[in-house]
């Protein structure tokens, strides 16, 4: 079984606005690991002030003094009220120091703290007391010889550690946005200024797909764009060449094809219209001398003559479409007047069929007269048998350089048909027959170096249009 290969699209993105994002995507992740340190620093920053604190308070009440004087029962609370002064230069504001002794009130000493000041957001100092409240206090106990008399607990206000935590994280973040931003611009204008040259090679695809085959791509400095720029001018030589190529080739079979047609309209009546005039004549010498000698034979000699009549008008209609003799006759214009008045009379007023001629058409170089009057011909076929249409016209315009003329190989000329049929409908597709006319126009076409196009009119119907440029044209077709 053929195995199918579903190609999916893919959205596309600026290069400029995903390098910004994934900056500030980086920048965002470094932030948040800055921010994370930041905090354990802080947490770590308040354990170690908490217990310089409280080890120099234990010490203090460690004192020698105080070691020979513990059996006798020395207030050590009022030794630590003697601290105050002393108190006030080692801790930090929102730092409080609270002594406990067995079977006594405990005393405390607090410094105090502004919130005004610098105070952080409800939601980090939530996120901040819950992540590191158990460690925002130090206990110490005050020993002598192995017995614990008192406990000395310093604790942080936690206000006023998210503050100085904010306060840090809030540095921190002004400079990364400064930083992100500074970068962003720089990075924004880099990739900018590198990208630039890719304006160029959207614009030869463009004029590449428009078909402008002799399009090239300049030389550039960035050496992945000039890969891109050998290869584009690679594959454009190769499509000019092959599209040449192929032209060429069209042309051969197109001529090709008009010879065969001239050959065998000759033959034709050279060949078989001399026969059938020979056996018409015979037939009605048959038919003189059986009136005489056998009356019976004067109805067969007489249908003999009206078959080779009906065979000879027959003969003559092949080879006026074989071979468009009177084009060099009576001219381009004339013809196509007729091909227009012999549809109209077999379309019986169904269908009418209208034409259009902007310039001198008759003075067409005689290389493309023929292929106009074919173009158009299979363009009016096609719409009387398969579009259905009520009206259909067609248009011949000569659109000529400036200070040109159309025997001087400046300018092009238009053939056109439209109607207002059924347009490309599907069922119009299947029928037998369609298609073969629009591929004999586009070989036409191709071999005369021009361009055919076949698009839906806006309200009903379909615009057949074939633009061939004069200069391309060369030696006669008939």
């Amino acid at each position: 079984m053929q195995e199918t290969t579903v190609l999916r699209h893919r959205p596309v993105f600026d290069l400029k606005w995903s390098l910004l994002k994934q900056v500030a995507a980086v920048a965002l992740f470094c932030f948040l690991g800055a921010a994370a340190l930041a905090v354990h620093q802080a947490e770590e920053e308040t354990l170690k002030a908490n217990r310089a604190v409280a080890d120099t308070v234990g010490r203090f009440l460690e004192l020698p003094l105080t070691t020979n004087l513990f059996g006798k029962h020395i207030n050590l609370q009022r030794r630590f009220r003697q601290m105050d002064a002393f108190l006030d230069q080692v801790m930090s504001p929102g730092q409080c120091l609270q002594f406990n002794e067995p079977g006594k009130d405990p005393i405390s000493r607090c410094l105090g703290f502004h919130g005004q000041v610098g105070e952080a957001p409800a939601w980090f100092s939530a996120f901040y007391q819950r992540a590191a409240g158990s460690r925002m206090s130090y206990e110490r106990p005050v020993t002598h010889e192995g017995l614990v008399h008192g406990t000395v607990v310093v604790s942080s206000n936690p206000s006023a550690v998210t503050a100085r935590a904010w306060s840090e994280i809030s540095r921190m973040l002004g400079l990364s946005a400064a930083t992100i931003g500074a970068l962003g611009i720089l990075v924004y204008f880099v990739v900018e200024r590198a990208l630039r040259p890719t304006r160029d090679v959207v614009s030869g695809l463009n004029r590449l797909a428009g078909g402008d085959l002799k399009c090239r791509l300049p030389p550039f400095r960035l050496a992945e764009l000039q890969r891109i720029s050998d290869v584009f001018n690679d594959l454009a030589n190769t499509l000019e060449v092959a599209t040449s190529e192929r032209a060429d080739l069209a042309r051969r079979l197109v001529e090709a094809r008009e010879q065969e047609r001239r050959h065998l309209a000759r033959v034709l009546h050279d060949e078989l219209a001399q026969s059938l005039s020979a056996m018409s004549a015979t037939a009605a010498s048959i038919k003189f001398t059986a009136s005489a000698d056998c009356p019976s034979l004067v109805p067969e000699a007489q249908a003999l003559t009206e078959i080779a009549g009906n065979i000879m008008k027959g003969l003559r209609s092949t080879v006026q479409e074989l071979r468009l003799q009177e084009i060099d006759d009576i001219g381009l214009l004339t013809s196509l007047e007729g091909l227009v008045a012999d549809h109209n009379r077999l379309g019986c007023g169904k269908t009418q069929f209208l034409f259009e001629a902007h310039g001198d058409v008759n003075e067409l170089p005689l290389a493309i007269t023929g292929h106009i009057f074919h173009i158009v011909q299979e363009g009016l076929t096609n719409a009387a048998k398969h579009a259905q249409a009520a009206n259909v016209r067609a248009i011949v315009r000569i659109d000529l350089a400036q200070g040109g003329a159309p025997w001087s190989g400046a300018g092009s000329v238009e053939a056109t048909v439209e109607d207002d049929g059924e347009g490309l409908a599907q069922e119009i597709r299947r029928e037998a027959g369609f298609g073969l006319g629009l591929i004999g126009i586009r070989e036409r076409t191709l071999a005369l170096g021009g361009e055919m196009s076949v698009v839906s009119r806006p309200e009903k119907g379909l615009i057949l249009s074939v633009t061939i440029p004069i200069s391309n044209t060369a030696g006669p077709v008939s």
